[in-house]
């Protein structure tokens, strides 16, 4: 699972850093079966997951309880509750592991440490971030200026993928809607 991991470093970075293996050995393998709660509501968030395998779900719910479902990740992708983690502070959002998954994970001080002390994976936190809050600003602008169609064609162009391994409810939540609404607006398709 660490092959993943390393690969995925070294295409990030156009090459293999020095300190790589001093990377990889903080991190923690962690295998996540389907509807594994990584991070509930109200906890602090004390990790960074990659996952080498598998789809997680990030959601957040509103003051009657409803879920909706904020982030999605798949393969090749970091994640983590961000304002959690950068400040410490209980999370008001969940992590799910929406399929078997494997993950790889390493707990904030060590994280802290590794930005501090190996410059190549400083750049990649400092990724992590950008990425992270370019994807959230993406889904809110995309949430605010699109109707409905315009957001299933957004999905569709952007993460065809997401088609093919998750449930309509799933998407739904995703994009917003109710799961009628998008069985609807798939038949304009």
């Amino acid at each position: 699972m660490k092959d993943v991991l390393k690969n995925h470093i070294t295409d990030k970075l156009g090459r293999i850093p020095e300190k790589l293996d001093i990377v990889l050995d903080s991190f923690e393998e962690i295998p996540a079966k389907k509807n594994e709660v990584l991070l509930e509501v109200g906890q602090v968030c004390q990790h960074v997951y990659f996952l080498a395998k598998g789809c997680l779900k990030i959601s957040s719910y509103n003051i009657n309880g409803e879920e909706s479902t904020t982030n999605i990740a798949f393969e090749g992708e970091w994640r983590t509750s961000m304002s959690s983690f950068v400040n410490q502070v209980a999370s008001n959002e969940r992590i799910l592991s929406v399929e078997n998954s494997e993950l790889l994970r390493i707990n904030r001080d060590r994280f802290l440490q590794l930005s501090q002390d190996i410059p190549e994976f400083e750049y990649l936190y400092k990724g992590l971030l950008e990425e992270s809050y370019s994807k959230s600003t993406e889904r809110v602008q995309t949430l605010m200026s699109m109707d409905g169609l315009d957001r299933l064609k957004w999905l569709l162009q952007k993460h065809p993928l997401i088609f093919t391994r998750l449930s309509n409810r799933l998407i739904a939540s995703y994009l917003g809607l109710s799961e009628a609404t998008l069985s609807r607006l798939k038949a304009k398709l």
